[in-house]
Formats: structure tokens, sequence, C-alpha cells
């Protein structure tokens, strides 16, 4: 019997795919540095049941596993670089309990940010995103992957509770209190809402920043707050990025405000333009080099009060600290800072080209961690990187968001470009490199290298640690089949 054979006779054949024109969407990816690549087999499942059994057969038979939880590959993570079978977990879109009580939500992995939001917005809920989510993107795929949210509260840095999952080996898994025995039923009290334990591994570890390398997970509890009844945001720009992040470690020590990130002019002109040719031009000649969007928010009780006393310490500390860059509830050039808390709390709207896309067509993204006073250097070293390998500046924007109150910084770079111009592309093939070189010698941190551009230079650095991560590997991978070709693997 064939392996599609095999595989239709645990999905039914309908839901087995091997034309390579209906595989086609699969093997692409937004990357630049991801060479399309088409599995052998696309799979779609419905159930752990079926992806354990997926499992088991692509051990039997040695044929790669990759997981793909929705349509969008921004980093092409999920593009099968050594063919084998993708499981396609985009149907398994159950939101299967909201607990208001607990602060949370479970919900399978083909769950997306466009469908959680209006579920949880019922309840008066919320979930603390990542900058502008593509509105088809998996909401459990982004907290694996380590994506920052807006929110740098401490409790927010690890927004997965809890959650089940398939081993390369085909087990079935639960980590933390959902490992209980009586998850899930009426009266259980470990409800899955502590994500270790029992003992000392924690093995959702594992599979945070793992790009589908360690197993594939099929539902997660998401921690979830309390949609504020008020809200007021400010716009703070500055020349200096040096002194933006002066503004944020005092913003954040005093543990002011929710939403705090910070954009350079170009990204935010991309963000807000209405019009890309009329508006966007406008934008840019308007706003300030740097802005800082900061928004408080009013919890269900006494949200005036803590509001008010949360902005009278934050233009205290706007008079002794950034006393250059006025807090303005007018943005530059677009209006009223009242759109910012919708804006940010909310996926890229459906109906408009994602904002990474509007400028040129294109974006490719490079991101670490590091500390956030050392910004200014970091974005100094990379555009001097870019400019010597031919790469205009002017096309890189850049995203800070601070994590953990400014324990530390999530620095993104945006590489804008046409994939149709011959020349930009060449210039960011070189620049690239060069701008992921730059940062490691300032000892930027990837805990996630989305490509295999940033995977070979930081697993270089990083030999001793790379060695464990291949024994570790080989230890719940045996047979090597889930998602090779990715990380050091």
């Amino acid at each position: 019997m064939s392996i599609k054979d095999d595989l239709a006779k645990i999905v039914g054949a309908k839901n087995v795919l091997d034309d390579p024109a209906k595989m086609a969407p699969y093997a692409e990816s937004r990357s630049l540095f991801v060479p399309p690549r088409a599995p052998n087999y696309v799979v779609r499942v419905r159930s752990a049941a079926e992806i354990q059994k997926i499992v088991e057969l692509a051990n039997e038979k040695k044929v790669p596993v990759v997981p793909a939880s929705s349509g969008v590959h921004l980093n092409g993570n999920a593009v099968a670089m050594q063919g084998g079978i993708l499981v396609d977990l985009s149907g398994m879109k159950r939101i299967e309990e909201v607990d208001e009580r607990n602060r949370k939500v479970r919900i399978e992995a083909g769950v997306t940010w466009s469908e959680l939001g209006p579920e949880l917005a019922k309840h008066e809920f919320m979930t603390m995103n990542p900058l502008l989510p593509h509105a088809q993107s998996s909401v459990v795929t982004a907290w694996l992957e380590r994506q920052p949210a807006l929110n740098p509260r401490f409790e927010f840095g690890e927004p997965i509770s809890s959650m089940e999952m398939i081993w390369p080996t085909g087990e079935i898994f639960r980590t933390g209190t959902a490992s209980s025995v009586g998850y899930g039923r009426e009266g259980n009290f470990a409800d899955g809402g502590y994500p270790y334990g029992p003992g000392p591994i924690d093995p959702i570890r594992l599979l945070q920043g793992a790009q589908g390398t360690m197993g594939i997970v099929t539902w997660a509890n998401i921690k979830t707050e309390y949609l504020p009844k008020v809200n007021k945001a400010f716009f703070i720009g500055f020349d200096s990025l040096s002194c933006l992040t002066e503004a944020i470690y005092a913003i954040q020590r005093r543990r002011i405000g929710n939403e705090c990130l910070a954009l350079s002019d170009l990204n935010l002109a991309t963000i807000l333009a209405g019009d890309m040719d009329s508006d966007f031009p406008k934008l840019l000649d308007s706003l300030p080099p740097w802005a800082l969007l900061l928004v408080l928010g009013g919890p269900r009780w006494f949200p005036e009060e803590k509001i008010g006393y949360e902005e009278e310490a934050l233009r205290e500390l706007q008079a002794s600290v950034f006393p250059a860059s006025p807090l303005s509830e007018v943005i530059p050039g677009y209006g009223s800072t009242a759109v910012l808390p919708r804006l940010l709390r909310r996926p890229w709207p459906e109906d408009r080209t994602y904002w990474k896309w509007r400028y040129l067509g294109a974006c490719e993204d490079l991101f670490f961690i590091t500390k956030l006073g050392r910004a200014s250097e970091f974005v100094s070293a990379v555009e001097e990187a870019a400019s010597l390998s031919g790469f205009d500046p002017g096309c890189i924007g850049v995203y800070i968001q601070p994590i953990e109150n400014a324990a530390g910084a999530h620095i993104e770079f945006n590489f804008y470009y046409d994939p149709e111009d011959d020349v930009q592309v060449s210039a960011l093939r070189a620049a690239y490199p060069a701008a992921v070189d730059a940062a490691l010698d300032l000892e930027a941190h990837f805990t996630r290298p989305c490509n295999r551009v940033v995977a070979d230079k930081a697993y270089e650095k990083a030999a001793s640690y790379t060695a464990l991560l291949k024994q570790t590997k080989a230890i719940f991978d045996p047979n090597g089949i889930m998602n090779p070709g990715k990380l050091c693997f």
C-alpha cells in the first residue's frame, strides 16, 4: 500500500492532496531566504488522533512531517525543506473554553487572530496581541514562535499556560496542570492554568521557537485579560533614539500603561497611511524620526481613577526625563491617538494589503533580543552594513518592543523591497547577511532564527548550545522526521 493510501485511511481521500497545483500555496513563503519547496503530500487534519497516526506512519516510513497551522508563512517555517508530509492544521478551529474567572481561553492550533478576537470580545476579554499580526495567521503559532506582546508586563511574557502536543514519536502529551488526571472534566481543579511541572522539566520550552521540529501542538490555553473600559493613548515623538529608550525605561520602571512600543517614522507611516500614494508621503514628512506609542487602559473597576493617576505619574516623568518630547493626543499628519487602542488590539484588517507588504511589495524581517539601552548601537550598525552592501537604509523600518518591563527588548528591522526589482533583490541578498553579522558582532541574541542565513550564523557562534540542541532532538525525534532542515537540524 502506498503512503497516499495509508494517509487516506487516516483522514479520508478528499483530505490528502498530491496535485502539484493544489500544493503550490504550501510551497511558498514570504521570505527571500527560504526557497520554495513543495511537500509530497498535504494532509488536512481535524483531530489529535489523526495527527498521532500520521506521525506514527511517518516514523514507520521514515518520511518527514511538517506542521502548518495556517496558510500564512511569513518566515518560511512551514516550508517542507526535504519534502514529505505537510500536516495542515488550519481546519482545527475549535475555541473550546473561555474561562472568564481564570482569564484564559483554550483554542486549537488552527484558530486565527481574526477568529479569536471577536469571540473574546463577547465576554469583554482580549489577548495581548503581537504587533498587527496577519488576520489569517495562527494565534497558537504566534506564541510558540515567541512573538513579543505589545504589553511589556512580566506576566504576559508567557502567553501559553498549558497545551496538548504530539511528540515526534507519536505520543500525545499535555503540559503543566493540563496533564492532571481528569483535566477538562467538570469539578477538576487543575484547570490547565499553570504551565510548569509536575517536577523540574518544562516541556513547553522544547516547543517554543522550535519551528515545528520538536512536535505538533494541537491546542493551548492562552492567557486573556479584561478589555479596558476606558482608554487614553499618547504619541510621544523623539529626534533621538537614545532619548526614546530612556523614556521607556522610566515609564516601565513605574509600570505605567498597557501597550507600549516604539516605531521608526517609516514603519508608523506605513501602518497609518490610508492611501500609500497620497497619505504615506505626507505622513513621512510630518512624523518625527521616532515615536513612542503608549496606551493607558482602565480596568473594570474604577477605570477613570486608574487612568488619572497613571497620567499624572506619566506627566511627572515627561517633565523630568524627556522634557523635549511632549505627551500628545494627536499624531502629526494623521489625527487623534484615540484610534490606537482599537488598532493595536486587533489583527491587521483582512481587506487591506498586509502592512509589511504595503510600501514596496515585500519585506524581510531581522529580529533579536538585546538590552533596550543598546538599541541605538544596533540601528547604526545594521544601517551601515546595509548601506555598504548597496541597500538603501531609508527602506529599513524599525520596531522596538520592551519586554518584561524593559528588562530586555525585541528589536526588529523590516527590510522593505520590491520583489520585481532585480537590483533591490540583489542588494538585499548582500545586505541581509551583512546585517546579521553586524548584529552578532554586537552580541545580539537570536532566540528564534527565522531562516538559514540567521540560523547558520547564530548556531556557529554557540557551539556547545548547538551540540546540546542536537542531542535533545535525537532523544525526542530519533528518526529525524519532524520538519528537518530548520534551525540547526
